[in-house]
């Protein structure tokens, strides 16, 4: 059963004349990828947003509804955990148990905007935590 984001893949894809071939190949990515990720077997990855944004002529309303659907999505996902310290693990278990105060979210968030402001080259808000979890 197709996903949210698998039904507004298709209509981007309908609307603009491709198969899913024609699509995996303008996004990059194998045509059974992204029949998973339209399906909900596979996770979206964080960059699928500018992908398509930048692939497909999109109005303002799609941008806005695609950028909804997406974060709508991002219930799950999945993390490599075997390159990451203990303490790394504790904060990113701790955050997944709800242990952490909202007081102590706000100023981890402060912490992370200020690397992102810091640091230009991080892509995305979803890969900052990461990326500064990674840091050893």
């Amino acid at each position: 059963m197709a996903t949210e984001f698998g039904k507004i893949l298709r209509i981007i894809r309908i609307n603009s004349g491709e198969n899913s071939r024609q699509m995996s190949r303008k996004l990059h990515i194998s045509t059974s990828y992204l029949s998973a990720i339209e399906n909900g077997k596979r996770n979206i990855p964080p960059y699928m947003e500018k992908l398509i944004t930048e692939s497909y002529s999109l109005s303002n309303k799609d941008k806005q509804k695609l950028k909804e659907v997406l974060d709508n999505s991002y219930t799950t996902f999945k993390i490599d955990l075997s390159g990451f310290s203990e303490k790394r693990k504790e904060v990113i278990f701790s955050l997944i148990n709800n242990d952490i105060s909202d007081e102590t979210i706000e100023k981890i968030c402060q912490v992370i905007k200020k690397e992102k402001d810091q640091n230009s080259e991080c892509e995305d808000d979803e890969n900052i935590l990461i990326k500064y979890l990674e840091k050893d």
